[in-house]
């Protein structure tokens, strides 16, 4: 006897809510950028990320009307990768386009180092976002949508990743000042919207090629799926925000994890080992992770992360502790706390820089000083008799008397007596007045260049890191 039970379906619901018309593309700019959070809506610069493509052309034309409601100052960057050979065309297009609409561009050219350890699209994709973020604006906006949302989710799921990996791109990066106002629109829609404006861009011949893993999930995967299952994109642009809001809450705890772990004067360069301790394996590969994060460094891959979890926590106090995190960074131990630490710190030579009058300054071994005149404290002006302050690095037999009633303390020794590890005690930085030593930032100033107590003296101070 046949069946009276309906085939089960391949239709993925869009939404379980309630179907409404999507709104326009101008719309659904407009709607983001008013949902931007509230530090950032007194913007007064963009600048979009211009390939000549599609999906840019377009997010241009928006952010150009947009401009007419919101009052900010729009600008394009073009990066040439000199990856094609029609790449000095696609600078022309731009342009051309940008000088039409009156906007300024910003043409940036890279090339691709003869290593690419993060393969092709990686690192055009790497160097692309470097010069992006160094433009000095106060946006950054990206045409991303909810395709390219979608392929991101699969690219990451093919690697393995994990939660942070599969929530994919954000809206709205406020670490890099990113923003993605198209991430809910569909390429059908931006398409549609070109033709319907007239509007011309540049196809890169390099999107048919399918050895590229992208352009192979988008030309060859996603067609598939979406015969298939007919909603497969907004599905996963909806997993994606689901796993978004977990990482979030990740983060969140991380946070609290990380004031029992970091001291309150060096947030973000050390961390406390007897607090990892104390947190369960999962929970303290959480706080790595997003520490590792903060200090801007690459996510170690899962074995290598568990790997320095494993080492941190069993090694001992005294043991010398290193793991390399990436071929400039590794991770290293100092009585009961872990450092990211730079790698060249050997290959690093003396210095002499002239202080002419900066708040701060970064010295050659990431470390920095902090400048400010106070009152009663630090060196004295009156003792300088004109002479310029020269910062150098130790190199051996300093001392200095930082009080009357106590003996000359040799920098060596004090140095050794502090919690300074190791490897910045060589290139900790000494204030001279010629070639009198002045001042050691952190210990003191020595007595003779003391301010007296009713004047106004120079404060120096050591950060590990800014």
């Amino acid at each position: 006897m046949a069946s009276s039970k309906k085939p089960p379906s391949n239709k993925i619901p869009a939404s379980t809510s309630k179907k409404t018309k999507s709104p326009s593309l101008p719309d659904l700019v407009d709607k983001a950028f008013v949902s931007l959070p509230a530090s950032s809506k007194k913007i007064k610069s963009m600048t979009i990320a211009l390939s000549g493509g599609v999906d840019s052309v377009v997010l241009l034309h928006l952010l150009h009307q947009l401009q007419k409601t919101h009052h900010f100052t729009l600008k394009a960057s073009h990066v040439h990768h000199g990856l094609s050979k029609n790449a000095d065309k696609w600078v022309k297009f731009c342009e051309k386009l940008c000088a039409k609409l009156s906007i300024s561009l910003d043409v940036n050219y890279i090339q691709l180092p003869q290593k690419k350890a993060l393969g092709i699209e990686g690192e055009a994709r790497r160097l692309r976002y470097e010069k992006l973020l160094q433009s000095k604006t106060d946006l950054v906006v990206l045409a991303h949508h909810e395709d390219d949302q979608a392929e991101t989710f699969l690219l990451q799921l093919i690697r393995g990743a994990g939660v942070k990996g599969l929530s994919s791109m954000a809206h709205f990066d406020a670490t890099r000042r990113l923003w993605r106002p198209l991430l809910n629109a569909s390429r059908i829609n931006i398409e549609s919207y070109a033709k319907k404006h007239k509007l011309k861009w540049i196809e890169d011949e390099s999107n048919q090629n399918i050895d590229f893993d992208r352009n192979f999930i988008r030309s060859k995967v996603f067609p598939l799926l979406k015969n298939r299952f007919n909603h497969i994109i907004k599905v996963i642009s909806r997993s994606a925000s689901h796993l978004a809001e977990a990482q979030h809450l990740l983060d969140d705890l991380a946070k609290i994890d990380l004031k029992k772990s970091l001291k309150s004067d060096n947030y973000k360069h050390k961390l406390k080992v007897k607090a990892l301790e104390k947190l369960s394996l999962s929970r303290a590969k959480n706080v790595l992770r997003y520490w590792i994060e903060i200090n801007d460094h690459m996510m170690p891959s899962k074995d290598l992360l568990d790997e320095l979890l494993r080492q941190v926590l069993t090694a001992k106090k005294d043991a010398e502790l290193k793991i390399q995190l990436s071929k400039e960074f590794e991770i290293r131990r100092y009585q009961d706390e872990i450092y990211i630490v730079t790698k060249n710190h050997k290959n690093l030579k003396n210095y002499e820089i002239i202080w002419a009058g900066e708040s701060e300054i970064l010295l050659p071994n990431g470390t920095q000083l902090n400048f400010k005149k106070v009152k009663g404290r630090g060196i004295s002006f009156k003792l300088l008799n004109n002479q310029k302050l020269k910062i150098r690095n130790r190199q051996g037999g300093e001392f200095f008397k930082p009080d009357s009633k106590r003996p000359t303390k040799k920098i060596k020794q004090l140095l050794q007596e502090s919690d300074l590890p190791p490897w910045e005690r060589e290139f900790f930085p000494m204030i001279f007045v010629g070639d009198k030593l002045a001042a050691v930032p952190n210990f003191g100033v020595d007595q003779k260049y003391q301010v007296e107590p009713q004047l106004t003296g120079l404060e120096i101070k050591f950060t590990l890191i800014k």
